[in-house]
């Protein structure tokens, strides 16, 4: 069992989910719940009127019909006549990830975040893949050769974005000049001074003010009045400021400690040069199938 979620059925194909829903009976009365099938056939579990199940027509083409296994009102997880397995993400939850593992756990089915986003992991003796569900859409499985995990008839595949590192040197060249003066400086200030005093508003290495044919005022090999605003900025971002109890005073409190390292600067200029200069920096390519990644260096595009 994967989560909080109990008595839901292990269910792998239309004919064992079929098999189930003719097993369970619907919920008689005149109650609410009256005709619900629910999912799960224990006592305890017909009364988790939230899992259900349907049969309907699928909305693939070819599919035919289809048993649905319903969180909530949504067919979370479908098991199709051609041998499909439908996964819904439109609601993505810890619930909806737990409600999934339950089910799918015959295939080893283990459904989590990372990063934001879900993926279904399925693991079964040596043979392991881990498939993105992007949210806000459906995603058709298939049971592999191996007939042991399943698989996208149609893997959604990540994009990613690698750092191409002969440009991105090149990019950090065209600064190296304002980088040494930032360092240079940020050993002679105090950093509390720098971090008490300064708005942080805005970009540090925006090219907004640049005019048509005039070069980047940070990319200079000697200092302009542009530098003035920017260094600033640079070593306010990069001023780290902790706390630590002070035990020597006869009351207890805390102490601000300020550090500001060459280290510290350079990784704002850089992180600040990869977000200016993405295009530049970066080349898109796809995740491989089956195999877990994540969405690498997506917040500087």
């Amino acid at each position: 069992m994967f989560g909080t979620l109990t008595d839901i059925p292990k269910l792998s194909t239309y004919e064992q989910a079929l098999a189930h829903f003719n097993d369970v009976k619907p919920i008689a009365g005149k109650g609410v719940n009256a005709g619900v099938r629910p999912l799960c056939g224990t006592p305890s579990g017909r009364k988790k009127t939230q899992y259900s199940m349907r049969k309907s027509e699928s909305a693939f083409t070819g599919d035919g019909r289809a048993i649905e296994c319903v969180l909530y009102d949504t067919p979370v997880v479908t098991f199709t006549e051609n041998g499909r397995i439908i996964i819904d993400m439109n609601y993505p939850s810890n619930t909806t990830h737990s409600f999934i593992s339950e089910i799918l756990r015959y295939y080893g089915g283990y459904c989590s975040y990372s990063d934001n986003q879900t993926w279904l992991h399925c693991r079964c003796d040596s043979t392991s893949r881990s498939w993105w569900l992007p949210h806000g859409s459906c995603v058709a499985f298939k049971i592999d050769s191996t007939g042991l995990i399943i698989e996208p008839v149609t893997p959604k595949l990540m994009k990613r974005y690698e750092v191409n590192r002969s440009k991105a040197r090149a990019v950090y060249a065209k600064y190296a000049a304002f980088t040494a003066h930032c360092v240079t400086i940020s050993k002679l200030v105090d950093p509390k001074v720098i971090f008490d005093g300064h708005n942080l508003t805005g970009s540090i290495l925006t090219n907004a003010a640049m005019v048509a044919g005039v070069p980047n005022p940070l990319q200079t090999e000697e200092p302009n009045e542009t530098w003035t605003e920017a260094v600033q900025q640079v070593l306010a971002r990069a001023v780290t400021k902790t706390y630590d109890w002070n035990s020597t005073s006869s009351i207890p409190n805390l102490i601000a400690t300020y550090k500001l390292t060459p280290k510290k600067v350079r990784q704002v200029i850089i992180d600040q040069l990869k977000h200016e200069h993405s295009d530049e920096i970066f080349d898109e390519v796809t995740a491989k199938a089956g195999v877990f990644t994540s969405h690498l260096n997506e917040e500087y595009i």
